[in-house]
């Protein structure tokens, strides 16, 4: 302040609000000319009395400054002053005094009173005094404001304390560090309840891990006022520790003393628990036989990743690589369709749509030879964390037991029907020894013999004969003979047997004698509820309704064999799927029924379902499509010559090809071997409501 110029110092005098007292008129006048150079607010006061009057009348709207005369009637202006200071200690007092002795200088001191000057009132004297007093008044202020500050702040820490008593960890101190307050939330984590805590010490809570400095410097920075932030472990009743940031200043009452500290605190536990776990948790990841690893918008891979990555992708270091690139390297649709999808799953903003396009990412892919299995996970700020899992073993494994399944499935499906198996053994070797010289004779029976080997769960042989009819089909030349010899199916059908006679033994398949036409039938209950689990439809078991003593002769086998198309076309074509069913008021569940019996010379078989029922507009555009009929033609035909076109051959109403239909010779293969026997079919259609097929056959042809 002294650096100020006369100037600058008038500036800040100017800003004063000054009481004068002063018991002589002259050296009131003199005075006041003097001290208006300095001060625009002037009240003037004629003695001590006068003065203190003056005084109480501005409440708490004081005077910056006091300048005042000592000797005076009615109150001289050393009892003024001590009157004054009760009122207001920091009332700055400039005392004018005609004393010179050290008796009156000490008083003076000892009351509080450091500013004075003799008499009488000079320019020079009056400016080297003004020059402290502004500086005091400057001090006082700052003082003030760091004070206001403090105050605040508890003010703030008392409105917290009081409104969220259950959720903020606060407490407060006396000087000494004794417990005066805790909040419920502070009675939680430490595990005290609040008589435990009240007249405690805080070191109650000390944990041992705590270094003795880090409480010093605390205890040193509160001490001078000031506010202490820092991290703080802390002890809990239990033995257990809990981690804080801490906020601690020092505590004022309402009259501004300084009676002890308050705290304030924000659980960090879990934070320092992260920290203090990190090497642990990656240490875990790195030993924990899967890669981890987490990439940005840009598709480059994070610095952190498990060290099972670089032995999935066989590289030391992954940082900043293409994820997309690392991944699918080899594999364009696959490459294709992640970049995609993790592009529309930054392009989204809704949840849903993001979870939709995630989990339509490829799940696995073979890297370098290994069979990886791929785990998204969608993180903040754009973020995808991968979980890469080797799975080769587990495939490996999984295959193994696939087999095994479908060896269990094979060897039940023959056991239980020992002597067909045996029959289609035989008869599919002849076949194979001296198959059809007519192409549609051999894929008929191609055919059906696929489907019957299909229904016994056979491991090879099904694709094989799916595979030779597809190269047969693609042939430009006729020689399909020799295409057929050379695809050695008795080779692929030997795979199957080698199997089932070392589960089941050789002497299992000892032919057997004698034929009734329910043994050539009930394997169709199976094949039923197998067709209807693949094609995921709800179907009743299958009955085989007639005598079951009824004695055929083997000529019928063939025949009974083909009807196999018939129950894939009632499961596949006929019965609808539940909510169509439902649409027509109909059972959900569909049935199809088979039935057998003997009227005077001849044999009838009827199979029946309640679905769909025939299509006729849908079977004839088919016969056009496949030219087996013109337009023309089927004009001129009845609605039951329409529903056999059904048996015509190279007619199929599906779109899709399977190992089970598709290839338009199944029905037809029915109307070969019927045809043989001179037998007879009729089919009762009624659309919405299923379809009835009625076989004759004469016993005298049989």
């Amino acid at each position: 302040m002294n650096k100020l110029n006369l100037k600058n110092l008038v500036g800040e005098t100017k800003k004063l609000k000054v009481l004068y007292v002063e018991d002589n008129k002259e050296t009131r006048i003199q005075a006041i000319k003097i001290l208006n150079n300095f001060f625009e607010y002037i009240d003037v006061a004629v003695d001590g009395l006068d003065g203190l009057n003056r005084y109480k009348e501005k409440e708490y709207d004081f005077y910056d400054l006091i300048i005042s005369d000592i000797n005076m009637p009615n109150m001289n202006g050393t009892d003024m002053a001590k009157n004054i200071l009760k009122i207001n200690h920091h009332q700055i007092i400039l005392m004018i005094t005609a004393y010179n002795s050290s008796e009156y200088l000490q008083e003076l001191i000892n009351i509080g009173i450091h500013h004075y000057i003799h008499k009488p009132l000079r320019m020079d004297s009056l400016i080297s005094e003004l020059y402290k007093i502004i500086e005091q008044i400057e001090q006082k202020d700052q003082d003030d404001q760091e004070f206001n500050k403090i105050q605040q702040l508890n003010h703030e820490l008392d409105s917290l304390v009081d409104s969220f008593d259950t959720y903020v960890i606060a407490s407060r101190t006396d000087l000494k560090g004794i417990i005066t307050y805790a909040s419920k939330a502070y009675e939680l984590i430490s595990g005290y309840s609040e008589s435990e805590l009240i007249g405690k010490p805080h070191n109650i809570v000390r944990h041992p891990d705590m270094p003795s400095d880090a409480f010093k410097q605390m205890w040193d920075t509160i001490q001078q006022n000031k506010l202490w932030v820092g991290e703080v472990k802390n002890l809990r009743k239990d033995g257990g520790f809990y981690w804080v940031e801490a906020h601690i200043a020092p505590y004022y009452d309402s009259k501004g003393e300084h009676v002890g500290y308050s705290a304030i605190r924000l659980n960090i536990t879990s934070k320092k628990r992260a920290e203090s776990l990190n090497e642990e948790i990656s240490n875990l990841l790195n030993n924990a036989g899967q890669g981890f690893l987490s990439f940005s918008a840009d598709m480059k891979i994070d610095e952190s990743f498990s060290k099972e990555c670089s032995n999935i992708f066989n590289k030391v270091d992954i940082f900043k690589e293409n994820i997309s690139n690392l991944l699918f390297h080899n594999d364009k649709v696959k490459k294709d369709l992640f970049n995609d999808g993790i592009s529309r799953i930054l392009d989204s903003d809704e949840d849903m749509i993001k979870d939709i396009f995630l989990s339509l990412l490829p799940k696995e892919h073979s890297i370098d030879g290994k069979d990886i299995q791929i785990e998204y996970k969608l993180l903040p700020n754009d973020n995808f964390m991968l979980v890469l899992t080797d799975i080769t073993n587990t495939k490996k494994l999984e295959k193994k037991i696939k087999e095994q399944n479908q060896i269990q499935k094979m060897v039940l499906a023959v056991v239980s029907n020992k002597n067909d198996f045996i029959e289609i053994k035989l008869d599919f070797e002849t076949f194979v020894s001296l198959p059809p010289k007519d192409l549609k004779v051999l894929l008929r029976e191609l055919h059906t013999f696929k489907g019957i080997f299909a229904q016994k769960e056979m491991l090879h042989i099904v694709d094989g004969i799916h595979n030779l009819e597809t190269k047969i089909n693609c042939m430009e030349d006729d020689n399909f003979i020799s295409i057929f010899n050379e695809y050695k199916l008795l080779e692929i059908f030997s795979l199957d047997l080698e199997v089932l006679y070392s589960t089941l033994g050789d002497d299992f398949f000892e032919e057997y004698k004698g034929l009734t036409l329910y043994s050539l039938l009930k394997v169709y209950p199976s094949t039923v509820k197998n067709m209807a689990r693949k094609l995921e439809k709800e179907i009743y078991p299958l009955e085989i309704i007639g005598d079951k003593k009824l004695i055929v002769d083997e000529k019928i086998k063939p025949f009974t064999k083909t009807l196999l198309h018939l129950f894939n076309n009632c499961v596949d074509h006929g019965i609808e799927d539940m909510d169509s069913r439902l649409n027509h008021n109909k059972d959900e569940i569909g049935t199809i029924k088979c039935q057998f019996l003997q009227e005077d010379s001849d044999i009838q078989i009827i199979i029946s379902d309640d679905g769909a029922g025939i299509n006729i507009d849908k079977l004839s555009q088919s016969a056009i499509k496949n030219s087996i009929k013109t337009k023309e033609e089927l004009d001129s035909m009845s609605e039951d010559e329409k529903l056999h076109l059904v048996f015509a051959d190279s007619l199929s109403t599906k779109d899709e090809l399977s190992t089970t239909s598709g290839r338009g010779i199944g029905m037809s293969a029915i109307k070969s071997e019927i045809d043989k026997l001179d037998g007879d079919i009729k089919i009762k259609n009624n659309i919405d409501n299923g379809v009835k097929f009625i076989f004759t056959l004469p016993l005298k042809k049989i």
